[in-house]
């Protein structure tokens, strides 16, 4: 092959290669969009909102042994504690906490340990959505959302972290521990 095809070929797969990085970062975008869209439109007084402690450290365990959603499972990471979130202020906070870190979450740097330690249910009149957050890698799983595929995998930020770690320990709910996953 000579050297002006190579460069021409280099050339080819070089544009092939930015336009599927291009899709790709699209779909990240669109998938953010859903879920921020949702939550600014669900009515906060009628949702309900289940927030939970989830452990990754001892998925092996429970991988083959439990249903995927269960009282003791929550989509096949074992749940440390749950709570229902009742008041319509303090949703409407998570809530929207939850999506603006959504939002803030950056398509061109995602580290994939996935090692959620949160996850949350929200559940409307019509559906039930579910969110699984890693903070370390600053990811979400987001079921539902009326998608083709099981899952939509999008960026986050840490912003809504802080929330949710105050959330657990107002009402005592034990959290995973970071680090031991290794």
């Amino acid at each position: 092959m000579n050297s002006v095809m190579r460069i021409f070929c280099f050339a080819l797969l070089s544009c092939l290669l930015l336009q599927v990085a291009r899709s790709a970062d699209d779909d990240l975008t669109a998938g953010q969009a859903r879920i921020t869209d949702f939550i600014k439109t669900i009515r906060f007084s009628k949702a309900r909102l289940f927030v939970y402690s989830l452990d990754p450290n001892d998925r092996k365990i429970y991988s083959a042994t439990l249903p995927e959603n269960s009282d003791q499972v929550f989509h096949r990471y074992p749940i440390l504690g749950k709570i229902e979130i009742v008041p319509k202020l303090e949703k409407e906070y998570l809530l929207k906490t939850f999506a603006k870190g959504v939002k803030q979450g950056d398509t061109n740097s995602m580290p994939r340990c996935f090692e959620p330690r949160l996850g949350l249910r929200i559940v409307t009149e019509l559906t039930t959505n579910d969110l699984v957050a890693c903070y370390t890698c600053t990811l979400v799983k987001a079921y539902g959302f009326n998608t083709s595929s099981n899952y939509l995998l999008v960026p986050t930020s840490n912003y809504p972290k802080t929330a949710f770690d105050r959330l657990l320990d107002e009402y005592h709910i034990v959290k995973a521990k970071q680090g031991e996953d290794k």
